[in-house]
């Protein structure tokens, strides 16, 4: 989860601005929630209401509950800071944006220029600032309507709210969430590790090959995944897919963001819950480097693979052909054909007999995520 503030002064346009961010994060499957922060206070329960009795009465939380909403009012907060709140607020959230909070120590923060301003100067928290006609300097600056990169920058740039909840899992007490991302790819050649935190690798379908190739980019590095599928977690899914029990019935590609923001939170995990088609696909997955094909049925990874080389010649596609069944080791193999990357035995089709298996799907998925890590670094060398 990420937290970020948006400041300026009022009338600025940061409510404009959150909204937008909103709808875009929305569009991408992500989950967002908000923060207000309201420096001369609030009142959701007004006096001689039966919640201020509540209140008056002792109660530490209040709830107010209807068919279609839930308001919790906290009497005893905790002082622990926004950090803690953006994790009871919303614990499965992607990004959680704060309206204002300027003075909050330690937030990383957007801020929006008033039109007179033209220069940007480095303060504390700020990784970036919007506005038109303005020098940013050793700021980035981004125009008012670049929404889809502001959201981008904020993915892979803004605080990390789960480092406390990371840190209790396995972390060093006074460790923050910098030292336990330096500590977790410690073992990475810097390098590597480079170039793999500015890579992009999206991913199209999140089953067998896509879950499980996704968790081995996730704990590689990659600094952004971008999977695209539109189907629910089922109980069949579990014998060879990335998912839990207690995940039946979820979006696929939203228990997929759980369970890789728990292996690696330092990484930004676009998701798209919608289903592929050729005209979705340089929209879905244009930014990628590399698109790793991982559609269970022929005329989807024919579909995919067609439109992707047309649109992007020059990119890599990793596509999967042969991998029902168990062992035959030795005839998984990889296969190149231009742009176009194939990895299996390309021989073993999932016939009614012949079911596929967790050992050989994860062998494959393997395959492309590896393959996926060294194309990334061949491209890296010939550009410098």
């Amino acid at each position: 989860m990420k937290i970020a503030a948006v400041t300026g002064p009022s009338g600025s346009g940061k409510t404009y601005l959150i909204r937008a961010l909103i709808r875009e994060a929305k569009s991408r499957g992500l989950k967002i929630a908000v923060v207000k922060h309201c420096a001369h206070g609030f009142d959701l329960d007004p006096k001689g209401k039966d919640s201020r009795l509540f209140t008056e009465a002792g109660a530490d939380r209040v709830a107010l509950v209807s068919p279609d909403r839930v308001a919790v009012i906290d009497n005893d907060p905790d002082k622990s800071g926004l950090r803690s709140l953006a994790e009871r607020l919303h614990p499965r959230a992607d990004i959680v944006l704060v309206e204002g909070g300027r003075a909050v120590p330690g937030l990383k923060r957007i801020e929006i220029l008033p039109a007179a301003r033209k220069t940007v100067a480095p303060s504390p928290g700020l990784i970036a600032a919007v506005g038109k006609g303005v020098a940013g300097g050793k700021v980035p600056v981004f125009a008012p309507d670049q929404v889809s990169d502001i959201l981008d920058f904020l993915l892979l740039n803004a605080a990390d709210a789960r480092s406390e909840i990371v840190l209790k899992a396995g972390g060093r007490v006074g460790d923050t969430g910098e030292n336990l991302k330096k500590a977790m790819f410690s073992a990475h050649d810097p390098e590597v590790l480079a170039v793999l935190r500015s890579s992009v690798v999206a991913i199209a379908g999140a089953g067998g090959l896509g879950s499980n190739a996704a968790v081995c980019l996730a704990r590689a590095g990659v600094g952004r995944l971008i999977i695209a599928d539109c189907d629910r977690v089922e109980p069949s899914n579990l014998n060879r897919q990335y998912f839990f029990i207690e995940q039946i019935g979820e979006r696929k590609v939203r228990a997929l963001r759980e369970n890789l923001m728990r292996i690696n939170p330092f990484s930004a995990y676009e998701i798209h819950d919608i289903k592929v088609t050729p005209s979705r696909v340089a929209r879905l997955f244009g930014k990628a480097d590399i698109l790793i094909e991982a559609f269970d049925r022929a005329e989807s990874k024919q579909m995919l693979i067609e439109t992707w080389l047309s649109r992007f010649p020059d990119k890599p596609v990793i596509a999967a052909s042969g991998l029902a069944g168990y062992g035959k080791n030795s005839k998984i193999r990889t296969r190149r054909l231009g742009s176009l990357h194939i990895c299996g035995d390309e021989e073993s089709e999932c016939a009614p007999d012949t079911s596929p298996m967790a050992p050989r799907v994860a062998a494959v998925a393997a395959l492309q995520a590896n393959l996926a890590v060294e194309l990334l670094m061949k491209a890296s060398k010939k550009h410098v």
